[in-house]
Order: C-alpha cells, then sequence, then structure tokens
C-alpha cells in the first residue's frame, strides 16, 4: 500500500479570467467532501428502512491556511464578482497516476482573521455545482 504525506496535495482554483492557478502554496487544509442524497423508501409494514441513491453533489470545499495579498486578492474577487470557477485537486500531488477530482465551484464565502498571538489566516468555503469529475492526471 502506498501512503502519501498531505504535503504533497495540490489545488488549482481558475480566476475570474478562467486562467487556473496554483493556491497549493497558500493553503494547509482542503477537503474536499462528495455526498450522493440517500432517499427513503421505506414502506408501511417493513422493520427495516430501504434507500435509493438520488442526486451527488451539493457539498462545498473548505480551504484555509495563511494570509496571503495572492489568495486573498483571487478569492475576494471571486466572491465579489460571483464567477463561477473551475477547480482541480490533487490530494497526493499532481503527478502522472495520482488521483484527481475536477468540477466547477461558486466562492460562497472568504474570510481572513487576525489574532496577537498567531499568524494571520484566511478561509474560504467553495460551493461545488454540478457535478465533481474524478479521475487521475
Amino acid at each position: 500500500m502506498a501512503f502519501k504525506p498531505g504535503y504533497l496535495a495540490a489545488f488549482y482554483l481558475a480566476n475570474d479570467a478562467a486562467a487556473l492557478q496554483n493556491l497549493s502554496p497558500y493553503a494547509d487544509n482542503l477537503s474536499l467532501p462528495q455526498s450522493r442524497d440517500q432517499l427513503d423508501v421505506s414502506a408501511f409494514g417493513t422493520a427495516a428502512k430501504s434507500f435509493i441513491p438520488g442526486q451527488m453533489g451539493g457539498d462545498t470545499i473548505a480551504m484555509s491556511g495563511p494570509y496571503d495579498v495572492t489568495i486573498h486578492t483571487q478569492l475576494a474577487a471571486s466572491y465579489a464578482s460571483g464567477s463561477l470557477c473551475g477547480f482541480i485537486f490533487g490530494p497526493a500531488g499532481s503527478v502522472a497516476g495520482q488521483a484527481r477530482s475536477a468540477g466547477s465551484v461558486y466562492v460562497a464565502n472568504y474570510s481572513a482573521s487576525s489574532a496577537v498571538g498567531g499568524r494571520v489566516e484566511y478561509s474560504a468555503s467553495l460551493q461545488i455545482t454540478g457535478a465533481v469529475a474524478n479521475g487521475t492526471f
């Protein structure tokens, strides 16, 4: 079994000009959930619930890390414009043969925070719209 360290992760997000930007150097936490609605089709008289799969999606990508003017500029601009942004996520890097997820998102929220005893940080939620395509680089 080949394990990979998290620091190899790669994340690309399109800017308002639709050009993919490597945001990996500006993030230290990223989560890409993928879910599918489970539709309850249980009927009267049954002791156990029954389900069928429904629509996929509706998830949000959570990302955060140390503040930098580059990440602030891109996320704040995409948030303000409401632009649809393409993304590519490689949880173990962006080299040939590694897993890759791609799709489209809107920047749902963006915030920056400062604390006297810590670094300046940002966090953002990216609302996935449509299907996420899973494959390899």
